[in-house]
């Protein structure tokens, strides 16, 4: 008949797993900063330089214009009230 022996104990998986966790996040993260760097932004950098070379560069929303008009709709929806 078998002797029931004693299993080794399981030491060190957490540690592992969070190890694993780490590396798995931090190499996804890097992989999609590296793809988002190398395509969609030197991608949106084309299509500026695109529009700026042919003079449709003004279509684009104005901060500092908007911003002048949306503090003179203000004041003048203060002086109606």
């Amino acid at each position: 008949m078998p002797t029931c022996t004693p299993l080794k104990p399981i030491t060190g998986q957490l540690k592992r797993r969070v190890i694993r966790d780490l590396v798995i996040g931090l190499g996804a993260g890097w992989g999609v900063a590296t793809v988002y760097w190398h395509y969609f932004d030197k991608r949106m950098k084309r299509v500026d330089d695109y529009y700026a070379k042919h003079g449709r560069a003004s279509e684009r929303v104005d901060v500092d214009a908007f911003n002048a008009a949306h503090a003179r709709l203000m004041v003048k929806k203060e002086d109606d009230e």
